[in-house]
């Protein structure tokens, strides 16, 4: 039987590896990303802007926020089916934003937008709304640990009524059916979601709501697929992202800002990725307790956890984007024409 070293002396360790890394990361910090960040809005002087208007043809990712009223009015005459990507504000260690899990997701569904075209299914990528549940604070009386400096968060109750009110209004602008998406993985953050969507679906008329979500992390939080709770058969498929870019002697439980999610932001927004991400130590195996809640800094000071850096590129990106986006496109496909 392999004998491990008490958890005290891990701790310390990995605290030690951080520690010595310090002065790398504090420069990594320090150094603009690896080239301009691109601005999403155009620049306004005098009340009128020095540049083209902003449109769908020079907009990376296009959502519905991109589009004028008789723009959105035109494709909602096509479709009744919109997409909305559920992001969070949460820490991703040194070499990611705050923003990751909401760009991110807004990224993949715009992929899983053209996926579905190419189908024969037209689609509406709706609004990214950024803030979630990015610790367990829930309803709970006594004030929350915010775990990592930037972490912002709602109470479950506040999370799930606004996407009851989310959906609510997008079925009175003509849309019947909606497909979400939470681009963060948090056990409070997706059970409302659930409970939103399972709402919506009895109070709602004519919506038919529904939530995607990796089977990995239907089975972390002992949750079962249903009608409107769609699972992703290994959706997160950690065998896959450890031929991509290797492991340790154990198979990590969790992909957070480790070399999976650097290498799909590499190739989605290469703009925002600090450099110096191939230099940093490998992240710990998880960032989660035994009971799938996140540790918190004093005991994983990086705030990193699953597979390595070193081998982080937007090619594995692009490869990890590709699989992702055709197992939701097809279990989207899959309910489409079922109808």
């Amino acid at each position: 039987m392999r004998r491990f070293p008490p958890a005290s002396t891990l701790y310390v360790a990995h605290a030690c590896v951080w520690l010595v890394f310090d002065v790398s990361a504090a420069s990594i910090l320090a150094q603009p990303a690896s080239s301009p960040i691109r601005q999403s809005t155009t620049a306004i002087t005098r009340g009128q802007s020095d540049r083209p208007p902003l449109t769908s043809a020079n907009v990376r990712y296009p959502t519905m926020l991109d589009m004028t009223f008789p723009e959105f009015e035109a494709a909602v005459k096509r479709t009744d089916i919109v997409l909305l990507p559920v992001g969070s504000i949460e820490e991703h260690s040194v070499p990611l934003p705050l923003s990751t899990d909401a760009i991110n997701s807004t990224a993949l569904l715009f992929h899983v937008q053209q996926y579905l075209g190419n189908a024969g299914v037209e689609t509406i990528l709706g609004p990214p709304l950024n803030i979630g549940i990015t610790y367990d604070g829930g309803d709970r009386t006594r004030a929350a640990d915010p775990k990592y400096p930037g972490n912002l968060t709602v109470r479950e109750s506040t999370f799930a009524a606004l996407y009851l009110d989310v959906l609510r209004s997008l079925r009175e602008n003509g849309l019947r059916r909606a497909f979400l998406w939470p681009g963060h993985r948090a056990r409070g953050h997706n059970a409302a979601l659930i409970q939103a969507v399972e709402e919506a679906n009895r109070t709602i008329d004519g919506m038919h709501a529904y939530v995607l979500i990796d089977s990995e992390t239907l089975q972390r939080m002992k949750l079962r697929p249903s009608a409107h709770v769609l699972s992703l058969e290994k959706g997160r498929n950690f065998e896959l992202m450890a031929q991509l870019l290797g492991r340790s002697t154990e198979m990590p439980r969790t992909t957070h800002a480790d070399g999976v999610e650097t290498s799909w932001t590499l190739y989605f927004h290469p703009e925002v990725v600090r450099p110096g991400y191939q230099q940093l130590p490998a992240p710990p195996l998880s960032i989660l307790d035994n009971s799938g809640v996140e540790t918190g800094r004093s005991t994983n000071p990086s705030g990193s956890g699953g597979f390595p850096f070193d081998k982080a590129s937007a090619a594995v990106g692009k490869q990890i984007v590709d699989y992702k986006a055709t197992r939701i496109g097809d279990t989207i496909l899959r309910v489409v024409r079922a109808k």
